[in-house]
């Protein structure tokens, strides 16, 4: 029989140190290896320190990530960011750890290679969600840049559309969908402008009449001057010279026109109109230069406005913007998906190496165990069981056995009584007879 440090070695086994925390165990434990399994195969342990390194690897990758995302999302500084980092971290690094735990043992077939399949589309998800923010992070100042342009352009075309729907003076374009973008400027303006319309539409008219007043009149003095001093028109004066009849007619006929047509009045209504438009222009332009200060001063604020809204720039902007360079620039797209696709690998890292290793002799190892570990569950199961139905049995044995020992307890008791009775009815029975006279 071996005995100590010879037998261990002889089966290949080093002594355990429960106690003792070394980088190796440390790594191991992220690889989701059990240490007493792998104490009997001391060479894998190696093997499994690697793959959990590349999980550790993957965590930091990952911590690193969120760290960039939260600082593109927020002002504060990173070192206060630095908690939740190590914290994400520590999610990603448990999640592949149970991802390649789940792949240990000797499994094979469809059931395991499915299991891997599964497996590696959640990895390709977290490796995703990994590269983004670090692919952010790295096209941070070209993507800033792209950023302002579009949001001055933005400005620019706001600004733009704030002047062409309220211009200065008059009304805005029919053409033109200012939906959002229409400005107060107050109602003075339109106000003087209405007067003058009212006006304008009154000075025509007058003037219409004042004209035709004024070419008829014209038209009746030149008939009356005509017939009074003998000019002969055909059908219209008799061409004979003197203050006759007709010319006293033409000349009433004139009289009588220039008494209802009032030409003295109208001239000077007319004129009295237009020096009222004259001092609601002048009362316009003054309108339109306060409008004008307002609009200008409502657009400033607007376009100021605007300005204000575009000061930080978050992590959906940069996201927008990735997707513009990329279109714009070859390079950067190709760049952008080869990161991508570089921390996607790093983070299926984990799983792939496990699936490249294949079995191990510590998944078959571990298989025994677990077959082992089973096996004497079940028959612990099985022991317990039996036991517990043992100890009932005996109990309803002796359970049984008691209640026959009652029933035959209470049978004599019965018969006793009867026979008690018996005798006393063969003793009354007798006392009877003796007391009977014959």
């Amino acid at each position: 029989m071996l005995h100590g440090a010879k037998a261990t070695e002889q089966h290949g086994r080093h002594p355990r140190h429960r106690d003792r925390l070394t980088p190796g165990t440390f790594l191991r434990w992220f690889a989701g290896v059990d240490e007493k399994i792998l104490t009997s195969v001391p060479q894998e342990r190696s093997r499994y320190s690697s793959l959990g390194g590349i999980v550790v690897g993957t965590a930091l990758i990952a911590g690193s990530s969120v760290l960039c995302a939260l600082t593109l999302l927020s002002q504060v500084p990173p070192l206060f960011l630095v908690p939740v980092a190590v914290l994400w971290g520590l999610i990603i690094a448990n999640i592949d750890r149970f991802l390649i735990y789940s792949l240990h043992g000797d499994k094979d077939g469809w059931s395991r290679w499915g299991n891997v399949l599964i497996r590696l589309a959640l990895a390709i998800v977290i490796g995703v969600l990994i590269a983004e923010p670090l692919t952010l992070k790295l096209f941070q100042e070209r993507l800033d840049r792209q950023i302002m342009i579009e949001r001055d352009q933005a400005i620019s075309l706001a600004e733009s559309r704030y002047k062409q729907c309220n211009p200065l003076k008059g009304p805005a374009p029919s053409g033109v969908d200012c939906t959002g973008y229409l400005l107060d400027g107050g109602d003075q303006a339109l106000a003087v402008e209405g007067n003058m319309t009212q006006r304008q539409s009154t000075l025509k008219a007058a003037e219409d009449r004042l004209a035709a007043d004024i070419e008829q009149h014209g038209k009746l003095k030149a008939r009356r001057d005509r017939e009074c001093y003998g000019v002969k028109v055909a059908d219209q004066t008799t061409g004979v010279p003197g203050d006759g009849p007709e010319c006293k007619a033409r000349n009433n006929e004139l009289n009588t026109f220039l008494a209802t047509h009032d030409i003295p009045r109208q001239q000077a209504e007319v004129a009295k109109l237009r020096a009222e438009l004259g001092s609601l222009a002048a009362d316009r332009a003054d309108a339109e230069g306060v409008r004008a200060a307002a609009l200008s001063r409502k657009i400033t604020e607007h376009v100021e406005e605007k300005k204000r809204a575009y000061t930080d720039i978050g992590l959906l902007d940069r996201w927008e913007a990735l997707g513009t360079v990329a279109g714009q620039s070859g390079m950067v797209n190709f760049a952008h998906w080869l990161l991508r696709i570089i921390f996607v690998l790093l983070d299926c890292m984990p799983i792939i190496s496990k699936v490249l290793n294949g079995k191990t002799e510590y998944d078959r190892l571990l298989n025994q165990e677990l077959r082992a570990g089973a096996a004497c569950h079940e028959a612990e199961l099985n022991f317990t069981t039996r036991q517990k139905t043992g100890g009932y049995e005996i109990k309803l044995r002796e359970e049984e056995r008691r209640l026959k020992a009652e029933r035959g307890r209470i049978d004599r008791n019965q018969r006793a009584d009867e026979a008690s009775r018996d005798d006393e009815i063969d003793r009354l029975a007798r006392t009877f007879m003796s007391s009977t006279p014959t």
